[in-house]
């Protein structure tokens, strides 16, 4: 991929970005008002449960798929069999997260009770399935998420504005916010078959097989990050109630904001770094340094200015509902500085270097560990105390990864040889 093409890419996930930052904004502070704390607490809780079902669909496919057609995006035969392989995927493993669903929706009466909004929820499991960002990464073109996702998300702001006149219609707005995400998806599934002529064709078991192979680690890795990302909102619901989850879900929601204007850079170099690491390794490497120190300094600004106005930021945004937000909000400041770091050693480094069952080892370890950590302090600090688990895990992952990749020679600050992973 040139240059060029990298900073178009970069430039329309930037466009995309902006409406995913904008429109949470926006739409945050309505719902907070319109709805009640609770009942926005209810709605995040709902959402939260749902994104587990995402995580358990997308099976890590979103990295492994990504990086398989990135290398072999001129053969359409192959491109076009790695496709239909991870839609029938995903597609039973939405069915297995229906059944398990239906499941809680019958046994749980926390769950049984409001039926209709956890199937609101899983609106957004189905459009996730079905919209293909892997397919339009692998091939870097970025333009076609910009415009069908940021599209949907427009138009589900704008519907929620005109049909969510008080709290009795939480459900009708997580309704709206899962319908933009499906809408996408099946506009997204449409674009991608037509735009790369995708050949209609049944993959063999085998290849299934070898697929499911390939997004395991990955699967595991993603899984076990949603110990510590997901499920505080989930548990924060749990131990502490439908307020301190909306607290804790409003605070996130906007510091996720500012990290996720990122996101653009970090998605268009992760296709062009496992480009050059299939022809050289060093040359990865190399640009792989220059992004560590942009990208730091880039998120260490945001990070800087939100814990230091976190106060009149939190009021702006949430008004007299803030209550103990601020204080949530500063404890979770420097996360996109601290995950944009992550990203650049883990994604964008230990899996372009073959390095996926290490960094699923250190998401495993810090998932199942920042458990126990995260309920303790929930328990006694509520919505706090998720905020403050969640920036302690994060360190604790960026110091293993740097472990990781230091003790295999692959040193993001430091020009020298590139030697090769250690499969242990």
């Amino acid at each position: 991929m040139t240059e060029h093409k990298l900073l178009g890419n970069i430039f329309w996930l930037f466009s995309l970005q902006g409406l995913n930052y904008l429109i949470p904004l926006a739409v945050l502070p309505f719902l907070v008002r319109v709805l009640g704390i609770e009942r926005y607490g209810l709605l995040a809780f709902a959402q939260s449960l749902a994104q587990y079902f995402v995580i358990f669909t997308d099976y890590g496919f979103n990295l492994s798929a990504t990086k398989q057609i990135a290398r072999a995006r001129f053969d359409r035969e192959r491109v076009s069999s790695l496709f239909w392989c991870v839609i029938i995927l995903k597609l039973a493993l939405m069915f297995l997260s229906a059944i398990v669903l239906a499941a809680l929706l019958i046994a749980v009466p926390r769950f049984h009770s409001e039926v209709s909004l956890y199937a609101a929820a899983f609106m957004a499991v189905i459009g996730t399935v079905l919209f293909p960002i892997w397919l339009f990464q692998g091939m870097e073109e970025m333009k076609y998420i910009s415009m069908v996702s940021g599209g949907a998300k427009l138009l589900s702001a704008v519907a929620l504005f005109i049909f969510v006149r008080d709290s009795s219609d939480y459900v009708l707005a997580l309704a709206i916010l899962s319908g933009g995400m499906l809408l996408a998806g099946i506009v997204g599934l449409v674009v991608a078959i037509t735009k790369f002529g995708i050949i209609i064709r049944m993959p063999a078991k085998a290849e299934m097989m070898d697929t499911l192979r390939d997004g395991w680690h990955l699967f595991v890795s993603t899984a076990a990050t949603t110990f510590y990302t997901n499920s505080n909102v989930f548990l924060v619901g749990i131990f502490a109630g439908n307020v301190q989850a909306g607290y804790f879900s409003a605070a996130e929601k906007i510091v996720r904001g500012m990290q996720g204007l990122l996101g653009p850079v970090t998605q268009a170099i992760y296709p062009h770094v496992n480009s050059l690491a299939g022809s050289s390794r060093e040359l990865a490497l190399a640009f792989l340094r220059k992004s560590f120190i942009w990208i730091g300094v880039f998120s260490f600004v945001p990070s800087f200015l939100l814990f230091l106005f976190a106060q009149p930021v939190s009021r702006l945004i949430l008004g007299s509902t803030t209550g103990d937000v601020s204080e949530i909000f500063r404890w979770m400041a420097m996360l996109p500085f601290v995950v944009a770091i992550s990203n650049v050693l883990g994604i964008q480094t230990m899996i372009p270097f073959g390095l996926e069952r290490q960094l699923s080892r250190i998401y495993l370890f810090a998932g199942v560990g920042s458990l126990a950590f995260s309920i303790l302090l929930i328990r006694h600090y509520g919505a706090l105390g998720a905020a403050i688990s969640v920036l302690t895990v994060e360190l604790v992952i960026v110091f293993c990864m740097w472990e990781s990749l230091r003790t295999r020679g692959l040193n993001v600050l430091r020009s020298g040889a590139v030697g090769a992973p250690s499969a242990g």
